[in-house]
């Protein structure tokens, strides 16, 4: 993609603080786009060079009012969204069903689904008046298979596919494209507290929980928020006009083969 092949486009991202958000908020902006970083807690690295083209929100994706305040903040700012990649996301407990709290349940939920449907049915509006726009899921690659111990984040994600096939069929005719990534396991924080937490959830080692983990990948390693957000720059980009309703694993091959 040239570095300006989004310029003049308005993104807001969910998850801005976290690893693929900050790197996704990074790409966008690098590739010419004013962006909208969502966040709760953690704030992304602003470049100097970029500091009048992002604009960060504090806000909950759970809740309405807030998910309203940031995208009608994100409007005044920037007087559109072209761009929306719901990427905020819970991983939730480490827990068989039998010991998971309702709470945890909803939490993991309202997050990872509840946040995108709002942050879309948002969105959509501004996009369907100017019959343009791209929204981007970030799933996982979970949400087609089981997922002992964590039930709510695969649950939630499955149902995040089927919110993205059905946004892409409602509003195809406005020429908006709605797609999602799903990633395999991405290098950094969040999945290391992922291997420690199930290691001592199935009493074992982390360097065996390592191991088991890396085994399913086809190159044998994880990817990293630079493969995926590169995958969204190209779901932004003239190059990906036809493409909607479509899952894209960027996943290392993970899963390929069921070690049978």
């Amino acid at each position: 993609m040239r570095d300006d092949e989004l310029a003049g486009q308005v993104a807001l991202v969910t998850g801005a603080g976290g690893e693929i958000g900050s790197e996704t908020v990074r790409a966008l902006t690098h590739a010419g786009a004013c962006v909208a970083g969502v966040v709760r807690k953690r704030e992304p690295p602003v470049p100097a060079s970029a500091r009048d083209r992002i604009l960060l929100l504090h806000a909950d994706v759970r809740s309405e009012p807030d998910v309203r305040r940031a995208v009608r903040a994100a409007l005044e700012q920037f007087g559109k969204i072209d761009i929306l990649v719901n990427n905020a996301g819970s991983r939730g407990p480490t827990l068989p069903v039998t010991r998971l709290s309702l709470d945890a349940w909803r939490e993991v939920l309202e997050t990872n689904l509840t946040g995108s449907f709002l942050f879309a049915r948002e969105c959509l509006k501004g996009m369907m008046r100017r019959r343009y726009g791209r929204i981007i899921n970030v799933a996982s690659v979970v949400a087609r298979w089981a997922y002992p111990l964590r039930a709510p984040y695969a649950a939630s994600k499955a149902a995040l596919l089927s919110l993205t096939w059905t946004l892409a069929q409602e509003s195809g005719k406005a020429n908006i494209l709605v797609n999602a990534i799903c990633p395999g396991p991405v290098a950094g924080e969040a999945v290391e507290s992922v291997l420690a937490a199930r290691a001592n959830r199935l009493g074992i080692s982390a360097r065996v929980m390592r191991q088991r983990f890396l085994q399913p990948s086809a190159l044998g390693r994880m990817v990293t928020a630079q493969d995926v957000s590169r995958t969204v720059l190209f779901l932004c980009s003239e190059a990906a006009s036809s493409i909607t309703g479509q899952v894209i694993d960027v996943s290392a091959g993970y899963g390929l083969y069921p070690g049978i």
